[in-house]
């Protein structure tokens, strides 16, 4: 879905550094995309993605690359425009704080949080969006996963999966100007909830 694939701009919605261009990939694609953006950060993956192409990278993936952090994301935070219209963009911010942590482990759990935080903005800006809802799931997932405090993230994932899924009701939706059939989107929320379910059973038993 993100970042491997779509490091580009519109990758996944806007100049972004984690999203792919809807109009070419099919769902599932875009899921295994999406979420290499997280797997760059923390596998240190250097080859090109195989589905899309980019020409010219954005200035934010050149230096987070080269793990210039800071000024990956002023990238970023510059090319915001309009929240409201850019609220993706966020979930490229949090992209960049998650590969910071797979490099900095004494402050693994800081960047965890400001990535998380970054998630949790680009929901907030887009509270209706079941598309944007469900790879925030995706996102936060991972940051589970990640963080050495998995549980509260797991619960949040959950959480943002079931809200997309209630939001997913008709037989279609448009993403940007393509019509796209909600049953495939629905069945990877409902891997997802199901995979959460396990984690929680075997890592968060007992615990608030």
């Amino acid at each position: 879905m993100e970042v491997c694939s779509s490091w580009g701009y519109d990758l996944f919605g806007g100049v972004s550094v984690i999203r792919p261009q809807w109009r070419k990939l099919w769902v599932s694609s875009l899921f295994l995309t999406a979420l290499c953006g997280f797997a760059y950060g923390w596998k240190e993956r250097d080859e090109t993605p195989p589905i899309i192409t980019i020409e010219k990278e954005p200035p934010e993936t050149r230096l987070l690359k080269k793990g210039r952090y800071d000024e990956a994301a002023k990238a970023i935070l510059d090319s915001i425009k309009d929240e409201r219209k850019d609220f993706r963009k966020y979930q490229d911010l949090a992209t960049v704080y998650y590969a910071r942590a797979a490099k900095d482990p004494a402050n693994r759990e800081k960047w965890i949080v400001q990535a998380s935080s970054y998630v949790d903005k680009s929901v907030t800006l887009a509270p209706n969006d079941p598309i944007n809802k469900m790879f925030a799931a995706f996102y936060i997932d991972r940051i589970g996963d990640a963080s050495g405090q998995p549980c509260v993230y797991y619960a949040k994932a959950g959480k943002y999966a079931q809200e997309a899924m209630n939001g997913l009701q008709n037989d279609s939706i448009f993403v940007g100007d393509e019509k796209m059939p909600t049953q495939p989107i629905r069945e990877e929320i409902r891997k997802l909830l199901t995979s959460l379910e396990g984690k929680n059973a075997t890592k968060c038993a007992n615990k608030p």
